[in-house]
């Protein structure tokens, strides 16, 4: 499998797998620190969060810039229930863009 080159070919990549329920590669994206940060995140979202919302029909990756080494992105997902913008920051761990941080930013629900 061919490493992505940027943060930005990563966070699509990640996107992908988020909206297609690939957690093989969501897990080989993910630093320890933050999957616990996106496992706490469920219960602040009401249910919206990306890991809990049904049928993700698409998302959209927003650069942030650069925060210390990492590089930030906010990715927002949109499903029949609602929308949920994640804050996440990517760094090169050994060669690789890994996610070492997420936190909700918004989360809309479908039809207010």
């Amino acid at each position: 499998m061919t490493q992505p080159a940027t943060a930005r070919e990563a966070v699509e990549r990640n996107a992908q797998a988020v909206m297609s329920g690939n957690l093989t590669q969501i897990m080989a994206d993910i630093t320890p620190e933050a999957l616990a940060q996106m496992m706490q995140m469920g219960a602040q979202a009401g249910g919206l969060s990306p890991a809990q919302m049904p049928n993700i029909e698409g998302y959209e990756v927003a650069e942030k810039g650069s925060e210390g080494d990492a590089e930030v992105f906010h990715v927002t997902f949109r499903s029949a229930a609602g929308t949920a913008t994640l804050g996440t920051a990517w760094k090169q761990i050994m060669g690789q863009w890994k996610l070492t941080a997420v936190e909700l930013v918004s989360a809309e629900p479908a039809g207010g």
